[in-house]
């Protein structure tokens, strides 16, 4: 008979909670949809329900670069569509920041900037077969910000983020920063918002409007699911009931700056700092289901990169017995 210690057992137990805890909070991809946090679908498609608000799907994204103290901040894109009369659609872009439970979001001050015309250049995604052979799938696509902005571009709108408000106070940093996006015509990113057309089409919005969401629903969308939502903005489009406009409308890429600002004695930041992020709906149909479901031990952990983290956790507790 094995006998296994006590220590030995609290041991194990205390390893698997702390990779279970870290897998939690891991994205798989620097941008992920409702298949990453686990959301329910619809038949095959992807479906999100926030508060009151129903999404088609949603693109999750942690914020790049931002200080120590502000780790694990991420940012939230959800679309849902609704008719608009006489053929037109309405493309409702809601955006949301995620926040640690530990951290308030009253704490937080600065801006978030939201470029609602989305960049000529796309975002890499698989490639769809059949007849419709060497297109790419929209819907799935995923990438980052240098993928498609020039990273001149990307350099010029932070630095100039955290001048501006660094020569600020505090209390109108957000409408001087606002000021600045709108005369300058930033050369270097002369194609954020389409071929030629600068910046484009931007809000601007203040930390210190930020609304909290209630955790209410089967979906939750943001890792861990400890984490809390906040709404930042939201944007309407008008299309039209083509398919392409629907791609053109609910898969567009959001580049969004986000600015943090220090915030009295007990500030979570020393300087001003500020970050791109780019934002997209990422959905996927469900997979079909394998022809032969029965799998060999050595295939899963090959193909399972959790299992097999698991099985070398518990290799590692039975040698300490």
């Amino acid at each position: 008979m094995v006998h296994i210690r006590l220590a030995s057992v609290a041991l194990l137990h205390s390893l698997l909670l702390t990779y279970g805890l870290a897998e939690d909070t891991k994205l798989s991809e620097s941008l992920v949809g409702c298949d990453e946090v686990s959301c329910p679908k619809e038949n095959a498609h992807d479906r999100c329900t926030v508060g009151e608000k129903t999404f088609l799907g949603i693109g999750l994204s942690r914020i790049p670069n931002v200080p120590s103290t502000l780790e694990g901040l991420s940012l939230i894109k959800g679309v849902n569509i609704s008719e608009g009369g006489e053929g037109k659609r309405k493309f409702n872009s809601a955006y949301y920041l995620g926040t640690p439970s530990e951290l308030d979001v009253n704490d937080l001050s600065g801006c978030v900037v939201a470029f609602n015309d989305p960049p000529e250049k796309q975002f890499d995604g698989p490639v769809k077969t059949g007849k419709d052979r060497n297109i790419t799938e929209v819907q799935a696509a995923r990438g980052t910000c240098p993928d498609i902005i020039e990273q001149e571009c990307i350099d010029t709108l932070t630095e100039r983020a955290r001048s501006v408000t660094n020569a600020t106070s505090n209390g109108g940093v957000c409408a001087t920063l606002e000021r600045e996006l709108r005369r300058n015509a930033f050369e270097e990113c002369r194609d954020l918002g389409g071929k030629g057309r600068g910046l484009g089409n931007f809000t601007v919005t203040s930390f210190g409007n930020l609304s909290t969401v209630r955790n209410s629903t089967d979906c939750w969308p943001v890792k861990p699911k400890s984490d809390d939502l906040a709404l930042i903005t939201e944007n309407t489009a008008v299309g039209n009931n083509t398919a392409a406009s629907m791609y053109q409308e609910a898969w567009k890429i959001t580049p969004v700056l986000t600015v943090f600002i220090g915030k009295g004695n007990n500030s979570l930041v020393e300087k001003a700092s500020s970050q791109m992020t780019c934002l997209k709906v990422v959905t996927e149909e469900n997979p079909e289901e394998a022809e032969n479901g029965s799998e060999s031990s050595a295939s899963m952990l090959s193909t399972n990169p959790r299992v097999a983290g698991i099985a070398v956790l518990i290799a590692a507790a039975w040698v300490a017995l």
